[in-house]
């Protein structure tokens, strides 16, 4: 006879937790939602693109037009040069159109993002693949920086599959170097040829991931695994990883060592970057500590809450392994790559002159292991080991964060106590009550559950709407430029474009798109009231051989010059016709002439 206790019986009859979405164990044959995650929210920062400063500047770096900028010194010779060549090569591949400065940036993130969800999915499951590639699409940070055209999720790819060539050697390969290796040591090199230093922060991570490498599983049998001493899989590793670092460099550090060796202080301006004009859109040229901590939340946003507490539940399951030693070694490489993220973009506040898209790439390489941690926490959450008023917690934690970065004003943390701050925490507190009054309320293990799908779900359309909501509006000045740009295109066979400001130094937006648009024509910039009568126009300037579709065309564009600047060339007998409509931009007036040389007795 099985005598059975009392507390036993209240044991049993106690419903089990069951999974949140029964329907996630099927996640593999999701992939036509990871492609459409892949490419459909990008589409909002793709579209939305406008020619700025920024992206001037690079444009015309890149078309060899540095002269022409002000700070013609800080020219990008001392910078990887991979995405240069590519941006430039594209671009005469696919043409000139409205958004196709940042068409590359977007190919970029769409693959960062597929890459991170094959990726994680090779060392983890479909489920958490999915998950992480769904907050990774609407992550503010992804979305914004499509809208730089140096496309810092370029370098950022290859050092995904640096980091996934390597670990797949460790785990599944008996030697020191297989293909798996040699293809990592291949995207090391891509790295290093586009990221510069971002190469040796994956290096970093993977010599720390590698120190104690026996809680990592290999594919052989756990009893011929139990054979190989700890210190020759420890010097198997670090054979390995030299092999990669040097793979690596055989690809891409020739550059490094030919512009070393024609450049004064090089090694200091490949690291730091040869600065830029104080022209960045996402960041500060000093470095405030609280702004940091306010830049760290304002990029979890939602998702914050879940972030501290998947750092914390995270370190006790690396502390205390148990049950899946896959999982455990998949939360160390991410736990080292939070700290090196964090140390590399912590540094680089340090470096005002660092290039705007840079620092996006620095802290995009600390963000994914960030929303890595995020999507693990929301399995842990989905299968239910974690409990009731954990959940609670870290939900309202990021909440709270959203709403109190709502009343802080500049770069402090201090909130500026308001009725609308006000009247959030109490609609927020309200809420909190009758969520807690209901699952007390209804069977317990029921109203949990539906309470947690209900936070679970409504934290999903919070970060979604967050992201959105995040990307950078086109501003009117840009679009009254675009529509100046759809004008000028009208206007073909250009040869020769004079630039009049009364200005020494005229936006540069506008410089690079006469560049962008017509290609390398003669260019010369005035600076005056007055035009001098004596311009050398060609013999083809007639106003008969200008009436020609296929003739060579003579283009002034006239920023902030009054109509007073055209007096002297009127009157030597020039003929003005516009080729597009007057505007305002930047708040000064904005004109397009055809010139033409009028036959004699006209």
């Amino acid at each position: 006879m099985v005598v059975i206790s009392d507390q036993e019986l209240l044991q049993r009859s106690v419903e089990p937790a069951h999974d949140l979405f029964p329907v996630m164990r099927r996640a593999a044959v999701m992939s036509p939602l990871v492609i459409l995650l892949s490419l459909g929210p990008g589409l909002l920062a793709f579209h939305s693109y406008r020619i700025d400063e920024l992206s001037a500047w690079f444009g015309l770096q890149c078309l060899g037009k540095a002269s022409l900028i002000s700070d013609s010194g800080n020219a990008l010779i001392s910078q990887p040069p991979l995405v240069r060549w590519i941006y430039t090569g594209l671009l005469k591949l696919i043409g000139h159109w409205s958004s196709s400065l940042v068409f590359f940036s977007y190919i970029s993130t769409s693959l960062l993002l597929f890459i991170a969800y094959r990726f994680s999915r090779k060392f983890c499951n479909a489920r958490y693949a999915t998950v992480f590639c769904f907050l990774l699409a609407f992550h503010p940070l992804v979305l914004r920086q499509i809208q730089l055209i140096e496309a810092p999720a370029f370098p950022i790819v290859f050092a995904l599959l640096t980091i996934w060539g390597f670990v797949g050697h460790i785990q599944s390969e008996a030697g020191i170097v297989s293909q798996k290796l040699l293809f990592g040591g291949i995207a090391l090199g891509i790295c290093l040829l586009s990221g510069g230093s971002l190469a040796l922060g994956v290096l970093l991570i993977l010599g720390l991931f590698i120190i104690n490498p026996i809680d990592f599983p290999k594919s052989r049998l756990p009893s011929d695994q139990k054979k190989i001493p700890v210190l020759i899989q420890a010097v198997r590793a670090w054979k390995s990883l030299v092999i990669l670092a040097f793979t690596g460099f055989a690809v891409g550090g020739w550059w490094e060592l030919m512009a070393a060796s024609q450049i004064d202080g090089f090694w200091g301006k490949w690291f730091a970057g040869p600065g830029q004009p104080m022209i960045s859109l996402y960041w500060k040229s000093e470095f405030y500590p609280n702004y940091f901590l306010r830049d760290i939340m304002s990029s979890m946003g939602f998702l914050l809450g879940f972030a501290l507490f998947g750092l914390f539940h995270g370190a006790k399951r690396i502390l205390n392994p148990q049950g899946n030693f896959t999982d455990v070694a998949w939360l160390r490489l991410i736990m080292i790559w939070v700290i090196c993220g964090l140390f590399f973009w912590w540094g680089v506040q340090y470096l005002p002159q660092m290039k705007a898209s840079t620092r996006a790439m620095w802290k995009l390489f600390f963000m994914i292991p960030m929303i890595a941690i995020v999507a693990w926490e929301f399995q842990q959450i989905a299968l239910r080991r974690v409990n009731y008023p954990t959940v609670l917690v870290v939900f309202t934690v990021g909440v709270l964060s959203v709403i109190f970065l709502s009343a802080s004003q500049g770069n402090t943390l201090s909130p500026e106590v308001s009725g609308r701050f006000l009247r959030q925490l109490i609609v927020l507190g309200l809420s909190l009550i009758m969520v807690l009054w209901y699952s007390n309320r209804f069977k317990k293990e029921h109203g949990h559950r539906v309470v947690v799908i209900a936070l679970v779900i409504a934290l999903s359309c919070l970060h979604i709407v967050y992201g959105v909501y995040s990307v950078p509006k086109p501003n009117p000045a840009g679009e009254r430029l675009q529509q100046f740009e759809h004008q000028l295109r009208l206007t073909q066979n250009v040869s020769d474009c004079i630039l009049v400001s009364k200005d020494d130094q005229p936006p540069m937006e506008l410089t690079f798109l006469i560049f962008y648009l017509w290609g390398d024509i003669n260019f010369k910039q005035i600076q005056g009231a007055v035009l001098p009568q004596d311009l050398d126009l060609p013999e083809s300037a007639n106003l008969k051989s200008a009436s020609r579709v296929d003739a060579e065309k003579h283009v002034i564009i006239r920023w902030a010059a009054s109509p007073i600047a055209l007096r002297n060339i009127i009157n030597a007998g020039f003929v003005l016709k516009p080729v597009a409509s007057p505007d305002v931009y930047k708040q000064q007036e904005l004109e397009a002439d055809l010139v033409s040389r009028s036959p004699q007795g006209f």
